[in-house]
């Protein structure tokens, strides 16, 4: 295991920051991801894992919101993602509460840092 996989707020601060960075290059679009930040964030906080899952795929922002947590989802996570399959790897992982509120916890903490790395990053 890698240094930055031990320590687990660093890895969180990164994809956040991942996030951000990514965001950056969707050109005309940049201003509706940073908002999306806040939006997930608040629809994970008030709706739960799954329903971050839903949103993100039908607002089309999976692009960014899926697959910048993957790193974390492969590392830190008891339930594995196959084949990029999100929707069976929620399934799953709505299945042992201990690694649900574990993983919303690591989701909760990258979408707040993403959101002052994005304030930091201005208009």
């Amino acid at each position: 295991m890698s240094p930055e996989n031990r320590n687990l707020d660093l890895l969180i601060n990164k994809i956040g920051y991942e996030i951000v960075e990514e965001i950056k290059t969707k050109g005309n679009e940049k201003t509706k991801y940073k908002n999306e930040i806040e939006k997930a964030l608040g629809v994970l906080s008030n709706d739960g894992v799954y329903a971050y899952y839903v949103y993100v795929k039908s607002r089309k922002i999976d692009d960014v919101f899926l697959k910048k947590i993957k790193p974390i989802v492969e590392t830190h996570c008891s339930v594995s993602l196959q084949n990029d399959n999100w929707q069976e790897f929620f399934e799953k992982l709505s299945k042992d509460i201990y690694s649900l509120l574990f993983f919303r916890e690591i989701l909760d903490k990258i979408l707040i840092y993403a959101r002052y790395h994005a304030k930091a990053m201005g208009d």
